[in-house]
């Protein structure tokens, strides 16, 4: 049903002013709307602030929308700094870039005969194009590469940090011209390393990419919701909180909000089973005739975080270009300490490639601490993920396990078949307590065990919304048992009455 804007502006108004924690009945009353409205102003409005659903303890299900309503659009102070530096390093980047290309570029020119002399040679063994046309063919190549600032390519292939941990990564453009083959890279490697190896990246990338750093893979700011829509659908249309977790690795505040939201956006309808989970249903989603085009599903614990990287080159390459720009930055040195800053011509070409090369050594030096700081979070993000896979994919599906000690938890992380760093239970005990904070597990000290988290919760969830979708479907009906539902009359009273009594009887 859709929500009439009269009725969603008086629900609005209920709400601000009572505050807390509400129930369909609580708004109907309050707002005086029918509950048909009253759940589809709800729902409307669940779409523009934040809001949790709960399940009081009689068994009913409760809208909180907090004590003030915050936007789901507003932005703090912090993300509005964050925006300001994102979008000032993405404007001096381009201007660097700029200015870098000029330079380039005069080079270029300078050094056109040596290009143009290459490309002779590089053309000569070709059959289809004479000598000429080559070089000219190549010299465009080189000015087009100089002014594509993008240093690498939509492609992405699987690369492997230092700690095991298997990531996308951008394929970098390759060089426009070659003068000799790479070396072969081991049997070893995938190939796709080989084929990088053996076709390194192109030298303007990798000067760009010294400076600034390579490009990393960054996703869909809506493929999360799509591939909850995914889940969804190949699911059974069954969704819990724990899926949400599961899927998207946030917090529960945060999960539980996602979930509201995705419940209000594709009208979902939720249910309450006896261990006191909240379960949503999504019949509309369920009406299709492919599932061709869904968003593939990825668990939080299969996406790793890729490293940062100071420039992304190999070692060779960054000498290279650290003592092109070294002589570049002396000999500009030199014209400005000579003509001086108001030496006209000659001490502009003082002054501007000083000002370039001076940067092109700070910002990396700058980076440098940087990408140390972040490498560590993303470590740490990384082992989150382990512990994530070991709670969801592992100990939930043990029925006899309702605590879990953080030893066996890091047994169950160390268990994965892939070659990734030993955990130690010592030294990620305040990750597993930050982790367990996130999940929403009790944490308790245990004489015996020294830390466990109590799984109850996550476990009747998922129970819950696999019960859902094996009764809607029709898999295994005795498995369902619903204390309460928004929407009953998807299957008749004497059906339920008819389960119940097979799920007594059994």
């Amino acid at each position: 049903m859709k929500a009439d804007p009269q009725a969603t502006e008086r629900v609005l108004a209920f709400l601000e002013k009572a505050g807390g924690t509400v129930t369909e009945g609580d708004v109907a009353a309050g707002a005086g709307l029918d509950v048909a409205n009253a759940k589809a102003s709800l729902y409307d409005l669940m779409l523009r602030y934040e809001c949790h659903l709960e399940v009081h303890e009689d068994g009913t299900l409760a809208y909180d929308f907090g004590r003030k309503l915050v936007s789901l659009t507003k932005r703090t102070w912090r993300d509005i700094v964050k925006s300001i530096g994102k979008w000032s390093w993405k404007i001096f980047s381009w201007v660097y870039k700029a200015s870098l290309a000029v330079v380039l570029v005069a080079y270029t020119i300078t050094f056109v005969v040596l290009i143009l002399a290459a490309a002779l040679a590089a053309s000569a063994a070709s059959e289809d194009e004479g000598p000429a046309e080559g070089a000219f063919r190549l010299v465009g190549h080189v000015f087009i590469a100089i002014f594509d600032f993008h240093t690498a390519q939509a492609i992405t292939y699987v690369a492997e940090d230092r700690h095991g941990y298997k990531h996308r990564h951008y394929e970098p453009k390759k060089p426009v011209m070659r003068l000799r083959k790479g070396k072969p890279a081991p049997k070893s490697r995938s190939k796709k390393h080989q084929e990088l190896e053996e076709h390194p990246k192109g030298f303007v990338a990798s000067v760009y990419d010294f400076v600034l750093g390579p490009e990393r893979v960054r996703p869909d700011d809506r493929a999360q919701t799509r591939e909850l829509a995914s889940f969804v659908r190949e699911r059974g249309g069954a969704l819990s909180i724990a899926d949400v977790q599961a899927l998207s690795g946030l917090t529960r505040d945060e999960s539980e909000t996602l979930f509201a939201r995705f419940v209000a956006e594709f009208e979902g309808e939720t249910d309450i089973t006896d261990d006191g989970a909240l379960i949503a249903r999504f019949p509309e989603l369920q009406r299709s005739r492919s599932t061709e085009h869904d968003e593939p599903i990825i668990w939080y614990w299969d996406e790793y975080e890729a490293p940062y990287e100071v420039t992304g080159n190999t070692v060779g390459k960054n000498i290279l270009i650290a003592a092109l720009a070294g002589f570049n930055l002396v000999c500009s040195l030199f014209m400005t300490v000579e003509f001086g800053v108001a030496g006209g011509l000659l001490g502009l070409l003082g002054v501007v490639p000083s000002v370039i090369f001076g940067l092109f050594f700070a910002i990396p030096a700058v980076r440098s601490l940087w990408v140390s700081r972040k490498n560590s979070e993303q470590h740490e993000h990384n082992i989150r993920k382990r512990l994530f896979r070991a709670i969801f994919k592992r100990s939930i599906l043990d029925d006899d396990t309702s605590t879990l000690p953080i030893r066996r938890l890091a047994a169950l992380a160390n268990a994965a078949e892939d070659a990734e760093e030993m955990l130690d239970a010592d030294k990620i005990r305040p990750l597993f307590e930050a982790t367990m904070r996130d999940i929403g597990g009790d944490v308790d000290l245990h004489e015996e065990h020294d830390l466990v988290v109590n799984l109850d919760q996550l476990r009747a969830e998922i129970d819950g919304r696999r019960a859902q979708a094996a009764f809607v479907v029709g898999a295994d009906e005795q498995s369902k048992h619903l204390a309460f539902s928004t929407e009953r009359d998807h299957v008749s009273l004497t059906e339920y009455a008819d389960v119940e009594k097979r799920i007594v009887g059994s």
